[in-house]
């Protein structure tokens, strides 16, 4: 009978081209894999797994999220990657590539979401907010809620706050129902403890937390530890958290677009703490009007959630875990 010959997970890592940390979190929060363990109980990968592991992720090249496609044969796989890369050179009648065509029903699905969410808000029916995010929540992939439906459900409710046709009263139960579950859905994401850390905040005088609650729930899905500290930190506080929990990245939301002379004192100084060494990644409102800044203390500034996504499995590849 012949011997299945085993391997350890830095075989694995060098044969498909992913981190360990990401095979781990793969197999422990989707059962991507089923690798069997040595009397140490390190995980051994047989050639079959790491087949497997190299079709997923060619999936997820594709655009596929990991959690929809991990339970999935191996010859489905291959059927869903063979299309996928057939309809990523086709273009429908209105001229856009697959891919584009489901971001523009996301957007479309959201633009309603948003709509009734803010009904809601005006008349205080917080159980019909709850109930339509929750609803959301469930369509959608989560980095397309949080792109088409979270941040601009919050934009429209600061324009609405700022012409008086929202109160303040208004704002904050939006605010509090959202909280409770970015943190919800945060705290259900299962990481691999060897997953690198990423520290996520917002600088001193930029009080709204929605853009980088939203980043740490976006990079937790993308395979990182995130540890999100709320919102309005000084510069010494932000250095310290990443220097104590050895954060390999940073990221910090922006939420106002005023030119703010402090906020680019901050930002060079947590640089010129941190080294070039750790990634800094900036989102938000405020990016546009900081730019110049931006640019001094070499940040990685991202547009949208997609782009987040991308840069961090970038960077992630230059980790060693």
């Amino acid at each position: 009978m012949k011997t299945r010959i085993l391997h350890p997970i830095r075989y694995a890592e060098l044969q498909t081209g992913l981190k360990g940390y990401l095979i781990r979190t793969w197999e422990e929060r989707y059962g991507a894999v089923c690798p069997q363990r040595s009397h140490t109980n390190r995980r051994l990968f047989c050639d079959d797994d790491i087949q497997r592991l190299k079709l997923l992720k060619q999936a997820v090249d594709c655009g596929h999220n990991i959690s929809s496609v991990a339970t999935l044969s191996d010859r489905d796989l291959e059927t869903l990657i063979e299309r996928s890369r057939r309809d990523s050179f086709s273009v429908d009648a209105a001229g856009s590539s697959a891919p584009e065509a489901e971001a523009v029903g996301f957007r479309s699905d959201g633009a309603q979401t948003v709509a009734v969410a803010l009904k809601c808000i005006r008349d205080l029916d917080q159980h019909g907010l709850e109930k339509t995010l929750d609803e959301a929540a469930v369509k959608m992939p989560r980095q397309a809620f949080l792109q088409f439906v979270i941040l601009p459900m919050f934009v429209a409710v600061g324009d609405l706050w700022r012409v008086g046709k929202l109160k303040i009263v208004n704002e904050h139960m939006a605010s509090v129902v959202v909280r409770s579950m970015l943190w919800d859905m945060l705290r259900a994401v299962e990481v691999a403890e060897t997953a690198p850390r990423i520290i996520v905040t917002t600088p001193v005088g930029h009080w709204h937390e929605f853009g980088a609650l939203s980043a740490a729930l976006s990079a937790s899905e993308s395979g990182w530890r995130a540890l999100y500290l709320g919102a309005n930190l000084p510069s010494e506080e932000i250095v310290y958290a990443v220097r104590k929990l050895d954060g390999r990245a940073l990221t910090l939301s922006l939420c106002h677009t005023i030119n703010d002379k402090l906020l680019s004192i901050e930002l060079v100084k947590i640089r010129r703490s941190l080294g070039r060494r750790i990634p800094i990644f900036i989102g938000g409102a405020g990016v546009e009007a900081a730019a110049h800044t931006l640019s001094q203390i070499n940040a990685l500034t991202v547009s949208d959630f997609d782009e987040y996504r991308r840069q961090l499995e970038e960077c992630a590849k230059n980790i060693n875990i």
